[in-house]
């Protein structure tokens, strides 16, 4: 086991399900008991082998099309290989151009890199061992990476109505999805002729338009390039200040979400009258993140890079 490539087998078992016998392979030449099935308040599960430099996540949420809606069969929710972390004593294949000897300076040289995340973690973004994943490494204290993150490529959510969650409590997000429609902000393509109109003409009400013409998901396959950053903080309380977050705009325009009413409280109604009240803020707000009076709290573009020699 210790003279075997384990990248092909991994690579192999990402993003299947764990009882795949891509996956069966991978655990047991690890050496160890096959992965267990997750639950929504058990996951992700791993299998550690720290001798190998390897640990393996599962997940039953995916935030990637291919895998939605998690679900169940019977009474096992299904379950995939989601994850691994490489650590710097890993023998197997690494991607091309890398190794663990390469500090902040021959890394920024090579492969594009950004900052992400509250602590500001600078991830470098390497060759993915296959189309569906994603592979980046991260730099520890010392200069050089402390280990490889390889994962199925996932996408940022701004608004989801999970299967079996009530009408009621998604009414906010799809004013929201109804105002990326009718604003530019969707993707050129996203929507079919047909269903653009229903939206303009107001013929289908937000909620309506966000669990049929956009099949209950608004992600960042959803939206352009250039409006990604802002939907992602905005819709997630991940902005400054806070208060100018999507939350906190419903809260002061309906009084609270309607998530968080209380039993017999009146609920914001999925209608048009409504969807005017808030809408005016969502521009707003859009005007002010291009004002630069907005800003992430987890993306920093001004400090991404590209590799020394990349094409402009």
């Amino acid at each position: 086991m210790a003279d075997q490539d384990l990248t092909p087998l991994l690579v192999d078992a990402l993003g299947k399900r764990i009882d795949d016998p891509a996956a069966a392979r991978l655990a047991g030449v690890i050496g160890k008991k096959p992965f267990k099935n997750a639950t929504p308040n058990n996951s992700p599960l791993y299998l550690v082998n720290r001798k190998l430099g390897l640990e393996i996540g599962t997940d039953i949420k995916i935030d990637n099309r291919s895998y939605w809606p998690y679900r169940k069969e019977g009474r096992v929710w299904i379950t995939w290989v989601s994850f691994a972390f490489l650590y710097p004593n890993y023998q197997g294949s690494l991607p091309a151009g890398f190794d663990w000897q390469m500090d902040d300076a021959s890394l920024r040289a090579r492969f594009e890199s950004r900052v992400e995340g509250v602590i500001r973690v600078r991830l470098f973004l390497l060759p993915p061992p296959r189309e569906g994943l994603r592979t980046t490494a991260q730099l520890g204290s010392d200069g050089r990476p402390t280990h490889l993150y390889m994962t199925v490529v996932r996408e940022r959510s701004f608004a989801t109505i999970h299967t079996g969650s009530p009408p009621e409590h998604n009414v906010e997000y799809g004013f929201f999805a109804a105002w990326c429609a009718l604003n530019g902000i969707l993707r050129e393509g996203r929507l079919e002729a047909g269903q653009f109109d229903a939206i303009q003409s107001r013929r289908i009400t937000p909620l309506t338009f966000l669990s049929t013409a956009l099949g209950g998901l608004l992600w960042e396959n959803d939206v352009k390039p250039e409006f990604d950053s802002f939907c992602h903080a905005y819709m997630n309380r991940l902005i400054e200040p806070e208060e100018a977050s999507h939350p906190r705009d419903a809260e002061a325009i309906f009084g609270d979400l309607n998530y968080f009413r209380k039993p017999g409280e009146p609920l914001t109604q999925d209608s048009w009258v409504n969807f005017d009240r808030i809408a005016p803020r969502y521009t707003q707000r859009l005007e002010q993140w291009r004002r630069g009076e907005l800003s992430s709290t987890v993306d920093f573009p001004a400090e991404a890079t590209k590799p020394a020699n990349a094409v402009a």
